[in-house]
């Protein structure tokens, strides 16, 4: 009986070892690396007035399955709107990080101060802007 069970445990091990190792080389990241990464991300300031005038997208994509995607529009050398398309879950934190819009309209900058208590998707959202008005350069 006692070798059926250290057959078990042995297999058990064997199994939860390979797993380990398939995650590690996959390079997939945990929830909360993955949330520590997002909140020291940089956001580089983009100056509007070097973007033609135009719509931009920019996306950003959390977790494989969750969106953060903007249209920015420029006129005159400003970012005159920014429609938020995708909001990554829409929960009450994402829609608490839509007080970074105006922000960002204000500062005509993806570089501003992140809403409190939605400081992940606030840094999403930043840096679908950020992305929107490289992509129109």
């Amino acid at each position: 009986m006692k070798s059926k069970y250290a057959i078990l445990l042995f297999i058990f091990c064997l199994l939860f070892s390979c797993s380990k190792d398939k995650v590690e080389k996959t390079g997939k990241t945990s929830l909360s690396d993955e949330i520590e990464q997002i909140i020291n991300m940089d956001i580089s300031p983009v100056n509007p007035a070097t973007v033609p005038d135009g719509e931009y997208t920019g996306q950003f994509p959390f977790r494989e399955r969750l969106l953060y995607k903007v249209k920015v529009t420029v006129n005159s050398g400003k970012m005159t709107d920014i429609e938020v398309l995708e909001n990554g879950t829409g929960n009450e934190y994402a829609q608490k990080a839509l007080k970074v819009v105006p922000r960002m309209l204000e500062k005509q900058s993806p570089d501003v101060d992140v809403v409190t208590g939605a400081t992940v998707t606030s840094k999403a959202l930043m840096k679908c802007v950020e992305e929107a008005l490289k992509e129109a350069k």
